[in-house]
């Protein structure tokens, strides 16, 4: 169980560590707008990003950090499991949170992507605007499902803790 716990805590940590690399990767994206809106507004030149792409750009920081919070929340619950009990109503609670989030995060970053593809003109030549949209729904679906079966795993943990720990109460309480 040791070794597991260890390569559990290597593999939370090594997540946090990429989702901070993603968030700086969108902060300076962010602010290259910023300077370049700033230098074609001093140059009496027309801004060439529309309200658009700064909106996805801030909702994907948004819901980037959102998972950050909750990769840091679950971070702890990882490092109590040796001394506590992993069976208590606090683990259940984490467990639950995390795994509603990252469904949050799934469905908000699919509506991204999606509007992201559908602006970007992703499209199959000679293709009906129907299908090009379609595709685009399936590819990113396609990214999402391995974080939305993450997710509903959590979500059955989560029940699994919360059963454990009203067996294990039930089981203090007999003679």
């Amino acid at each position: 169980m040791k070794n597991l716990s260890i390569t559990f805590k290597f593999l939370v940590n090594f997540l946090i560590f990429s989702i901070v690399i993603v968030i700086l990767e969108k902060i300076a994206s962010v602010s290259k707008l910023i300077l370049n809106a700033f230098n074609l507004i001093q140059s009496s030149v027309e801004i060439e990003t529309s309200n658009t792409s700064w909106l996805l750009i801030i909702t994907n920081l948004f819901l980037l950090s959102y998972v950050l919070w909750l990769l840091i929340k679950f971070r702890r619950v990882i490092y109590s499991l040796e001394t506590n009990s992993i069976f208590s109503e606090k683990n259940s609670g984490i467990f639950k949170t995390v795994g509603r989030g990252l469904i949050f995060y799934s469905i908000g970053i699919f509506i991204i992507r999606v509007i992201e593809n559908t602006l970007g003109e992703v499209v199959v030549v000679g293709e009906s605007v129907a299908y090009n949209f379609g595709r685009n729904i399936g590819a990113t679906l396609s990214d999402r499902i391995p974080l939305l079966v993450i997710a509903f795993f959590l979500l059955i943990v989560a029940q699994l803790i919360n059963e454990g720990y009203h067996l294990t109460n039930e089981n203090d309480l007999t003679i």
